[in-house]
């Protein structure tokens, strides 16, 4: 098939987003009295604590000249405002005997980063993200220098997707080390960086990357167009950027992938994909994603192929019990009774003896108190969560039973669909399952093994119809291609030779015919 028709990208009329109206720039007048004023106006000195003020002369040829310089104490290192503002403006100045106060910008700034800027809203933008301000009598422009230090965690273990034999390094919140951690992974020059703002007032720092000479322009379009096209106050999260720029918002299945792993995040790079990272958050968006890379874990490509294809087909069997097992058990026992085996039946009869509520009902309420507890474990403190899974299990489980609300049989169903939902390695994805778990149990009541088979139908056309930036969602099934990234089941790694033929990548292969040479004798 073409391959050009997977795409459900917009027009090339649509790729251009219109351009907001931009409001008129506030400029420097090049008065150091008069900028001095509209800039601590600006930064409202006087009730902000934080930002701090720094009067200070130097010398130029026979004359002395004033020189400001602005802070935010908590975002910048006071020893480099020290060492390389302060010190050389008023000491070297006076020791190197400039004669022009150009030779301030070419000889006395020592720091690495300086920039020059007459714009006001860049340099509020600059003060807000750690840079020193410094404004000096007689220089036309203010000087804008990165010095910025504040406090940030470290490089930590993953807490959501650790691997046995993987790398053990995840993401932060800030995002020039996100960046920092991929650069050092791609070790190329064709990696990119575009760096871009999201938020009219936050004006949160992102990023998008990829590989210049892999990724498929049009895809790469799109995605830019997203995220230029986002037009919000503030923005705090990769999550509310996705919920920006998603699909489907009213679709259970997740259309973008996140994850806190820097290896899966470059892999998904080199394999012709996006990733965008939003400063304050742990968690990397990769786009374009499908059905199966939500069911694949980063441990699969650190396991032995036979490893990996049970795993997969055990994450894939847990899904589907944590979705149907429910409303199976619901239909059986309400019209199907003829298909249980008679000493089984017997025995679920006999356990519902004295229960006073309807199965289907009695199911509900039990995978409502089992949505309690877990929501309940993830809001306490840690300490508590073992307390709260000994009391749940007593209270809900042999509490239940004996004073006959609940059968037995329902505790073992109801603890299956549970461990379902934990073995599925993508958190929204098992989310999605755990809500369409209800609708199951309904179609069970009302319309036994064909409800369930008629949800079902619907449940494959919905998520067929899905798309994850234009990219259909269980691509390389439907539509049907040649290649494809991930699947139902893997293949070895030597035999993965083409990336995935439906992200129409500039570089279709990423290893040759023959990986293992030394197979061939070579």
């Amino acid at each position: 098939m073409n391959l050009k028709n997977l795409f459900v990208f917009s027009s090339d009329e649509n790729l251009k987003t219109a351009a907001p109206e931009k409001k008129p720039e506030t400029l420097l007048k090049g008065s150091f009295i008069s900028d001095n004023a509209l800039l601590k106006s600006e930064f409202a000195v006087e009730k902000n604590g934080d930002v701090k003020v720094r009067n200070f002369t130097l010398n130029v040829g026979e004359n002395t000249l004033k020189a400001t310089v602005y802070f935010i104490d908590g975002l910048t290192d006071k020893t480099q405002i020290n060492d390389f503002i302060l010190k050389p403006l008023m000491i070297a100045s006076r020791e190197l005997k400039i004669q022009d106060v150009a030779e301030v910008w070419n000889i006395l700034l020592i720091q690495s980063e300086c920039s020059r800027t007459k714009n006001v809203g860049e340099i509020c933008r600059a003060l807000n993200y750690g840079s020193a301000i410094t404004v000096i009598e007689g220089f036309p422009d203010a000087i804008v220098i990165d010095i910025k230090e504040w406090a940030k965690r470290g490089v930590d273990n993953p807490q959501n997707e650790n691997v046995v034999r993987g790398p053990a390094d995840s993401f932060t919140e800030q995002i020039r080390s996100n960046t920092g951690i991929l650069r050092r992974l791609a070790r190329s020059s064709d990696f990119i960086v575009e760096e871009f703002t999201v938020g009219t007032m936050s004006e949160t720092p992102c990023a998008i990357m990829y590989m210049k000479n892999i990724v498929d322009t049009k895809l790469l379009d799109e995605v830019r167009r997203r995220v230029h096209g986002v037009d919000v106050d503030y923005i705090s999260s990769s999550a509310e950027l996705e919920a920006l720029i998603e699909d489907d918002t009213y679709l259970t299945l997740p259309q973008i992938l996140s994850t806190e792993r820097p290896d899966r995040t470059m892999r998904a790079i080199y394999e012709g994909r996006v990733a965008i990272v939003v400063d304050g958050s742990p968690f990397l968006l990769i786009l374009p994603t499908t059905l199966f890379d939500l069911n694949d874990s980063p441990e699969d490509y650190y396991l032995r192929y036979p490893y990996v294809c049970m795993t997969k087909l055990v994450r894939t069997l847990a899904f589907i019990i944590s979705l149907l097992l429910s409303g199976v058990y619901v239909a059986a026992i309400r019209f199907h009774t003829e298909l249980i085996p008679t000493s089984l039946l017997i025995t679920i009869i006999s356990s519902r003896a004295n229960v006073p509520f309807p199965g289907a009902l009695e199911v509900v309420l039990m995978e409502v108190a089992l949505e309690i507890i877990r929501e309940a474990g993830i809001r306490i403190p840690s300490s508590g969560g073992l307390t709260l899974s000994i009391v749940g299990a007593l209270i809900l489980g042999q509490a239940a039973v004996s004073a006959s609300l609940v059968s037995p049989v329902l505790i073992i169903i109801v603890s299956l669909t549970a461990l379902g939902s934990f073995a599925t390695p993508n958190y929204y994805i098992g989310l999605s399952g755990r809500m369409l778990r209800f609708l199951y149990i309904a179609l069970g009541y009302f319309g036994g093994f064909l409800g369930i088979a008629a949800g079902l139908f619907i449940h494959a056309l919905v998520w067929s119809g899905a798309h994850s930036v234009g990219i259909p969602m269980v691509a390389p099934y439907a539509p049907k291609t040649n290649r494809g990234g991930a699947q139902i089941m893997s293949v070895p790694i030597w035999r993965r030779e083409h990336r995935p033929d439906w992200l129409n990548t500039k570089k279709s292969r990423q290893q040759p015919r023959v990986a293992r040479r030394w197979a061939n004798g070579k």
